[in-house]
């Protein structure tokens, strides 16, 4: 069973100095990746693996403040579930 690949459909438009786009050209080539999947890599762990673990880890401190009664685990799941999604 191949692996299941996501599904881009957002646009974002950047521009760069003629420089800068030299340089990520030059590094893609260097990778042997398309420039695409340079800049989405970059995103991905740079800004966006960063801000998920931010937010477990707020959810984390949240739960460890609190003075919950250990229940049944599905009530537990649900108080986690809905700290998470406030999370942002």
């Amino acid at each position: 069973m191949a692996p299941q690949t996501a599904q881009y459909t957002q646009r974002v438009q950047t521009l760069f100095t003629s420089r800068q786009y030299e340089m990520l050209c030059d590094y893609a080539a260097e990778s042997e990746k398309p420039l695409s999947v340079i800049v989405r890599e970059t995103v991905v762990q740079h800004l966006l693996d960063k801000l998920e673990q931010r937010r477990k880890q707020k959810a984390l401190e949240w739960l460890c403040s609190q003075e919950l009664a250990v229940d049944d685990w599905d009530v537990m799941e649900r108080q986690v579930e809905t700290m998470w999604e406030s999370c942002g």
